[in-house]
């Protein structure tokens, strides 16, 4: 310290206001820039995730309305199941080849089908499996005419 007091007094004031310059200088470049760019990251992260969660909110809602709005999956509640099914096959013009349908209980049906496309019962049977909910437990196929694909079919439906 000695050194510094052998100064003229300009040099110690130039001295003083440099280190003050200098502690200005390395606190600003060192600590508060630093902080305000994590800062300002953090904010634009923020807006970002803020606007997506928007964007996802009102497309579960919509999601869902359109889930509700679809009519064409919609078995009417309180409907029973195997009337549901009966108007599903002559929706479907596959009523005629029903020759037996027995109920287990209120969610089982086993239906007998005779000389049916199997084309046409296969056709019926995904939208059922797939949109419905209905499970396919069981089916026994048996070809009968294989130039024509027609075939004898014992299926049993599931209400899930």
């Amino acid at each position: 310290m000695n050194w510094f007091n052998q100064l003229s007094r300009s040099e110690k004031k130039l001295i003083r206001y440099g280190s003050i310059l200098i502690s200005v200088v390395l606190l600003w470049l060192y600590v508060y820039k630093p902080i305000n760019n994590t800062i300002q990251l953090k904010s634009k992260l923020l807006s970002t995730l803020s606007i997506q969660y928007n964007e996802m909110e009102s497309s579960q809602k919509l999601f869902k309305e359109n889930l509700l709005n679809n009519s064409k999956y919609h078995r009417i509640e309180g409907k029973p199941f195997v009337t549901w099914i009966d108007e599903q096959l002559s929706k479907n013009q596959l009523s005629q080849f029903v020759t037996r349908s027995e109920p287990k209980d209120n969610q089982t049906l086993i239906l007998t089908f005779e000389s049916i496309v199997f084309d046409d019962l296969i056709k019926w049977l995904q939208p059922l499996e797939q949109n419905y909910g209905i499970s396919i437990s069981e089916i026994d196929i048996n070809l009968i005419d294989r130039k024509n694909g027609l075939c004898n079919a014992r299926i049993t439906l599931e209400e899930e």
